[in-house]
């Protein structure tokens, strides 16, 4: 086999990784962010959809009904919403979907206490979205990633 082979077959089985099926739910209350995420999600292989929790305290409700691959959740919710509690319902209800903790407060007692809770991940959405997209796929494929702001 050449190297020319070995290099296409290396690229193919590369591309065929990252174009695993999934879907990502946001739990935020930051609309365009969403709808930014969304566009960004759309262009990555092997995306089926984004879906939106449009009442925040009924989440979890939807996130049962959508079996997401990956939430991403807003720690930082409006209104009084605990996102501990719907971080701890996600693990018990969904327990296929990983939970990816998404917040503009980075601290490493944070992380410490969602990662112990069940999430999959903590990042910060001070990151790049290149970042945020590679710490989405890593999840999808079962690491566990902690991806603070530079």
């Amino acid at each position: 086999m050449s190297f020319t082979d070995t290099w296409t077959q290396f690229v193919e089985s590369d591309v065929m990784a990252d174009a695993v099926p999934f879907s990502v739910m946001c739990i935020d209350d930051n609309v365009l962010l969403i709808d930014a995420l969304e566009r960004r999600f759309a262009i990555e292989p092997g995306f089926t959809g984004l879906h939106r929790a449009d009442d925040l305290a009924d989440s979890v409700e939807t996130a049962v009904r959508m079996e997401p691959t990956v939430v991403l959740l807003d720690i930082d919710l409006p209104g009084g919403i605990d996102s501990m509690k719907i971080l701890d319902q996600l693990v018990e209800r969904v327990p296929a979907t990983r939970v990816l903790v998404f917040t503009g407060f980075p601290s490493g007692d944070l992380v410490r206490r969602t990662m112990s809770r069940g999430a999959w991940g903590f990042v910060s959405k001070g990151t790049t979205a290149e970042r945020l997209i590679d710490a989405v796929k890593r999840v999808v494929h079962g690491q566990a990633v902690i991806e603070l702001e530079e």
